[in-house]
């Protein structure tokens, strides 16, 4: 079988957990002797071969390379988002490629950069189409749904404007998969997909590390705190209520560097502790040999969580929000706790009792089986074979 996948960036061009969840599929399923060719942006036209996957770099014809959106000035960017939500000069080299490549199915996920435009041609080929929802980009052009530190119940006026081309034809997906049941029903919600066949959820793979994790006994817990420092990861949340709680033996590490070099330099000069201290990046077994608990106090709806079961990989129990997708991946008492950022006083009490938990070494982690790549793989090929 053969498949072709869009996705906005791809190796060696990478921002975060889409970028990496494409890949893993897509040589996973080279491994499974499938056929894959890949369709992304860059600032430059050229193929290439990845890990045995053919690649296509494909320079947009808009303002600028998502890519690089954040170097963009504010003005540029309501007109990208215009030209984005179904650009029209694009086509000719999308057509080309689906023409060339002739797959048995086209794969579709993040197309900040294509446009829903990938949709139309696929179908004037009469090819199936998969969609995978990885963010909240055809309900929202910043992809987040997030505005003024809340989330958005309802799409605002410019929301609902770019919107109308990406809903008309999410008609054409013959099936919708879901990395959490959270953001696949957010979508529907809004009337998304009404001829999809199938409508599902598959949860990212995340990779089993290689090594155990050996950690001495110790009298200290150390919280982490893994991901970009800004203000909707809840960074400030979580800094304040650890700061006020002055636990006995208890410290937390920061991974991961600032939304802005001002705003990190801002955080570390306001929460200034010998308890709390900013790690930069590290590798992942770096991490969690370090810390006893993952802490994932997001204020934004994750569509997924990919820290949570890679933690929990480790040997590591989290402590998450119950915003977005999260709480899809924590059984309480078990891999960890949630709690409400708008409860008074529930952060405080979870984080004792994830305390407790890791100090009776209490934690039951089964669930490494669900989030394997051989799993998520597995299950891709089954909705393939299905639509073919």
């Amino acid at each position: 079988m053969k498949i072709l996948i869009f996705n906005t960036l791809y190796y060696p061009n990478q921002l975060g957990g889409a970028e990496k969840s494409v890949q893993l599929l897509a040589e996973g399923l080279v491994k499974k002797g499938e056929e894959v060719v890949v369709v992304t942006t860059s600032n430059k036209e050229y193929i290439d071969y990845v890990n045995g996957v053919k690649v296509y770099y494909l320079k947009i014809n808009n303002l600028y390379w998502p890519y690089i959106s954040k170097e963009q000035n504010k003005i540029k960017k309501p007109l990208w988002h215009l030209i984005d939500s179904y650009n029209i000069f694009n086509p000719n080299k999308i057509d080309q490629i689906i023409k060339k490549e002739n797959p048995d199915v086209i794969h579709t996920n993040n197309l900040a950069g294509f446009s829903v435009i990938v949709w139309k041609i696929a179908k004037k080929y009469n090819k199936k189409i998969v969609h995978t929802l990885r963010d909240y980009y055809l309900l929202c052009p910043k992809s987040t749904m997030y505005k003024n530190d809340k989330n958005c119940k309802n799409q605002c006026l410019d929301c609902k404007l770019l919107s109308i081309p990406k809903k008309n034809y999410s008609k054409y997906v013959d099936v919708v998969v879901g990395i959490s049941e959270f953001i696949l029903n957010r979508h529907k919600e809004f009337g998304y997909f009404p001829n999809a066949k199938i409508e599902t959820v598959i949860y990212n793979s995340v990779e089993v590390p290689k090594v155990n994790i050996k950690k001495e006994n110790k009298k200290e817990i150390i919280l982490g705190f893994v991901g970009r420092i800004e203000k909707a990861k809840g960074i400030e949340f979580l800094l304040e209520k650890f700061s006020r709680l002055k636990l006995e033996n208890v410290k937390l590490f920061i991974y991961g560097r600032g939304l802005t070099k001002e705003y990190e330099s801002e955080i570390k000069q306001k929460y200034e502790s010998s308890q709390i201290l900013f790690k930069g990046f590290k590798k992942p077994e770096e991490i969690y040999n370090e810390i006893d608990i993952l802490i994932v106090p997001s204020l934004w709806n994750e569509p997924f969580g990919r820290i949570v079961p890679e933690a929990n990989s480790y040997g590591v129990p989290v402590l998450v929000s119950n915003r977005g997708g999260l709480p899809e991946l924590v059984e309480e008492g078990k891999n960890g706790y949630m709690f409400d950022p708008d409860k008074e006083g529930d952060f405080e009490e979870k984080l004792k009792k994830i305390i407790e938990m890791k100090k009776n070494s209490s934690c039951n982690f089964d669930n490494k089986e669900k989030f394997s790549l051989e799993n998520i793989i597995n299950k891709f090929m089954g909705i393939y074979n299905v639509v073919t």
